[in-house]
């Protein structure tokens, strides 16, 4: 079939008309069309057409990984549609020119050039028509990217595409049918698709936003910024994901923050938490680009945070207590609101960036008269509790300390939960969970504590995030998963002035999850980390050179491989003794634990369940003046967690500054007992 004269060329003049390429297209229809006014004709083996179909093939995924680089992920699906008629340019200019009118189907696929004597690698076709339609598709997406609200809206698209749909079906108009019959005909079709695509649109819309409604009440996700639904009052085993959101890094001697704020919520009813007032107000940037969103603070630490947002739009997981923000493009637009959340608007699909944070005072407001709000429902199940308590005859400090010891003694974690049925007896799950069960997730435990402190004259507030677990580090980076996800209270003290985060849930909940992981989660964790090299990349996080590296992954894949067949080459014997091989759990020599040891005598060492972090945190708050205390902590834990150890002389560094600061701590405490200020840091 013999392709309509001056239809490719046409088609291409409306490709570069409607993408505003206007000379590119008619550059490549003539080139097209020239063809007819001259007689020259190339032989073209099947090689050489093979070798021109890689290269528009080439052409086709360079343009895709270029866009991928550069563009937002819509961006870029309707950017390739439009660049295919061009990096496709080249088969279809040979076939033009060639002397053969059609291409061999063996060019475009490799197993058919194996297999020469399948019937299917001797048939040929004329790709004009195929060209043609990918012309109107990059066309299209022109039109189609009218849903992106910057772009702008081609009212003769439809027009277009039908005068050149109408020149191609003419071309192969059968005889026995009439010219005006013809022509009826495709008005009738014109008429009618102008019709059937504009309520196929609104038919669309109205799919898409019923999928979108029961997609989110499938997997309970949150709708917007004003509400949260919890899984309180749901029965069965919550499933528990390995995938990787967060990755944290802090700075050189410091520590990870143990956990991550997202959202704040002051209202609930039923199993749904919301936000009274959600009004956000730009922030300000500093003379040197940072975000300020409070004065700064003497003691404070730093963290690399990075986080993949879709389109560029959500909330940042911050440490409670964060005054800056670092790191952030200038087209990012940063907002806040009264409860402390962080919004960003127009950044990159990869934010990496840095948060100083310390600990005292948080840019949440003061509370008000919703942040003691509980409903008719849920206070008799709380006034029975704050009365076996007694917390109305406590001080502000004593009734939280009751509060946690009462979840810590009396309560359990659990994610298998049991529906509560007993209509001579109807509870709300949360009283359930109060009076009977005694076991539940972290909602359980930050619901009940919001609601219990509020009961007993506290304001409190329930928050939602992430824990970094120690567990999640690797080398200098932490891994913080979906499985990591939590929630937990904000409790204000009057004496001091600002919030502090309530953590009531039990300890053990890190171990649950910690026993969930899935068999294939390492290979998982591998893509994720290439990807996430890759993602700095495009979203330039990191330099070209840097990128290069991996270049050299097929030769760590090959040493792996050697090594790992050595390795098998060069086991043990059978019968050999596995506990005599086993070594010993590394770190348990750290120096730490003799400062811990000296420390208890100045009530300083360390709680029980308490955090390294905090222990810290708490000991530089004493010491504010004490460098090493950093250095020490930096060291053990790569002495104890990190897989690869210390060297030599870093093992040195930690005896050598463990000895210096328990002499510097001997004079502090003789000091201390003299009632003299101690000498030296």
């Amino acid at each position: 079939m013999k392709t309509p004269p001056w239809l490719m060329g046409a088609a291409l003049l409306f490709w570069g008309w409607e993408n505003g390429m206007l000379v590119w297209g008619v550059v490549l229809g003539a080139a097209l069309e020239g063809s007819r006014w001259t007689r020259t004709r190339w032989e073209f083996s099947n090689t050489d057409l093979t070798r021109i179909t890689v290269l528009s093939l080439t052409l086709s995924l360079a343009a895709g990984l270029l866009l991928y680089s550069t563009q937002d992920r819509m961006i870029f699906l309707f950017k390739l549609m439009q660049s295919l008629p061009f990096c496709l340019f080249p088969i279809m200019l040979a076939q033009t020119y060639g002397a053969r009118a059609t291409i061999p189907l063996s060019v475009f696929w490799w197993l058919l050039r194996r297999s020469p004597s399948s019937p299917m690698a001797s048939r040929s076709y004329n790709i004009s028509y195929c060209y043609f339609a990918i012309c109107l598709l990059g066309a299209s997406s022109s039109t189609l990217a009218a849903a992106i609200p910057t772009a702008p809206v081609n009212r003769f698209f439809y027009a277009g595409v039908s005068v050149l749909v109408a020149l191609a079906l003419t071309s192969v108009r059968p005889r026995r049918v009439s010219v005006s019959v013809w022509v009826v005909l495709l008005a009738a079709a014109v008429f009618t698709g102008q019709f059937s695509h504009k309520q196929l649109q609104r038919m669309q819309g109205a799919v898409e936003g019923m999928l979108g409604t029961w997609l989110a009440s499938l997997f309970h996700q949150q709708q917007d910024d004003r509400e949260c639904r919890t899984k309180i009052g749901l029965a069965g085993e919550i499933p528990l994901s390995g995938r990787i959101v967060l990755r944290l890094r802090p700075e050189p001697g410091g520590f990870a923050p143990g956990l991550l704020r997202e959202a704040t919520w002051d209202s609930f009813k039923k199993d749904t938490w919301s936000i009274s007032n959600i009004d956000y107000a730009a922030t300000q940037r500093g003379a040197d680009d940072a975000i300020k969103l409070m004065p700064a603070k003497t003691l404070s630490s730093e963290v690399e945070i990075a986080r993949y947002f879709e389109s560029g739009t959500g909330t940042l997981d911050l440490p409670h207590g964060t005054f800056e923000i670092e790191d952030l493009d200038q087209s990012t637009q940063v907002t806040t609101n009264r409860l402390g959340m962080t919004k960003i608007d127009s950044g990159p699909g990869l934010v990496v960036l840095r948060a100083n944070f310390g600990p005292g005072p948080s840019y949440d407001s003061p509370p008000c008269d919703r942040d003691l709000e509980v409903r008719d429902e849920e206070q008799p199940a709380l006034e029975r509790i704050v009365g076996e308590l007694k917390l109305e005859k406590m001080t502000e400090r004593q009734k939280i300390r009751a509060v946690q010891k009462f979840f810590g003694s009396n309560f359990s974690y659990s994610l298998n939960l049991v529906r509560y049925h007993d209509k001579a007896n109807p509870m709300t799950p949360l009283a359930y969970f109060l009076n009977r069960s005694h076991a539940g997730h972290c909602e359980y435990f930050a619901t009940a504590t919001v609601l219990l402190l509020r009961e007993a004259g506290i304001y409190a507030r329930y928050v939602t995030g992430y824990v970094v677990p120690e567990s999640g580090r690797r080398g200098d980076t932490y891994f913080v998963r979906e499985r990591h996800s939590h929630a937990w209270a904000l409790v204000w003290h009057s004496d001091t002035g600002f919030w502090e985060q309530i953590d009531t849930t039990p300890s053990n909940w890190l171990k649950a999850e910690a026993a969930q992981p899935s068999w294939w989660e390492p290979a998982s964790d591998a893509m994720s980390n290439l990807y996430f090299q890759f993602s700095k990349w495009r979203w330039s996080k990191t330099s070209y050179a840097r990128f290069s590296g991996w270049l050299l992954l097929p030769t760590i894949l090959y040493l792996v491989i050697r090594i790992l067949y050595n390795q098998r080459r060069q086991q043990a014997p059978a019968g050999e003794d596995d506990a005599a091989r086993r070594p010993a759990w590394p770190g348990l020599d750290s120096e730490l634990y003799l400062i811990n040891r000296q420390l208890a005598a100045a009530q300083l060492s360390r709680l029980p369940n308490e955090p390294l972090r905090l222990w810290q945190q708490r000991l530089e708050t004493v010491f504010p003046e004490s460098d090493r205390l950093r250095r020490i902590f930096h060291l053990h834990r790569s002495l104890r967690f990190d897989p690869r150890g210390l060297r030599g002389e870093e093992r040195e560094t930690l005896r050598q500054e463990a000895q210096r600061w328990l002499a510097e701590f001997a004079a502090w405490a003789a000091a201390q007992k003299q009632g003299a200020p101690a000498a030296g840091k």
